[in-house]
């Protein structure tokens, strides 16, 4: 093997190694949430030092926000793409709403660890002093925004709607996580946010 492609394969694992190191941490703040992850642990699962894991991402705390902003880039990549649009294109019909929806539940249906990961930082981050309390605040704030645009020309109340799509997200995800085996996660949302789209009755006269 030449020394130029010796050199080459060595850049190429060194340009891995932040991706395996997010995706580790995962898996173990997934289980054990931020308090109880170490980055001890995480480097020894990595077969890095400490100081390797950190020259990546500095600290624990810019570790995780990192992680969270890897994870919804990939999502909104995924799915959320058209909908975050600035501007906004052409309103979507009620149908490709729930179309849209429907498929982000279906993404989070396949990655349950990712889901386990977010519900137990959501939780830890209500305290205020949590590294990821912001990073929450915002995201709420800005998933609440985009839903209420989605489903404004559809509803009688969109900002009410909105936040009661994003507690549902949650709540079924939470009762998913309990129980994956038996528990539909896609179906159970495809009938709750059906009845929340509802068209509000006309007036009558």
């Amino acid at each position: 093997m030449s020394v130029a492609v010796r050199a080459g394969r060595i850049r190429e694992r060194l340009a891995d190694r932040p991706r395996r190191i997010l995706d580790e941490a995962i898996g173990i703040i997934g289980q054990r949430g931020y308090y109880g992850f170490s980055i001890k642990e995480l480097a020894e699962r990595c077969g890095l030092t400490v100081a390797g894991v950190l020259h990546h991402f500095g600290s624990k705390d810019r570790l995780l926000i990192a992680l969270l902003k890897d994870r919804d880039e990939r999502d909104a990549e995924a799915v959320w793409r058209r909908a975050a649009a600035e501007p906004a294109p052409a309103p979507m019909g009620p149908e490709d709403v729930r179309r849209l929806f429907h498929d982000a539940v279906v993404r989070n249906s396949g990655q349950p660890e990712i889901v386990r990961l977010y519900s137990m930082l959501r939780t830890e981050s209500l305290y205020p002093e949590h590294p990821a309390h912001g990073f929450f605040r915002a995201r709420d704030a800005a998933a609440l925004e985009m839903f209420e645009r989605l489903v404004a020309p559809h509803v009688a109340e969109p900002q009410s709607t909105a936040r009661q799509l994003l507690a549902l997200m949650g709540g079924l995800e939470e009762l998913w996580l309990r129980d994956l085996e038996r528990f539909d996660l896609v179906a159970e949302w495809d009938l709750a946010i059906a009845a929340l789209m509802r068209p509000a009755p006309a007036p009558v006269g």
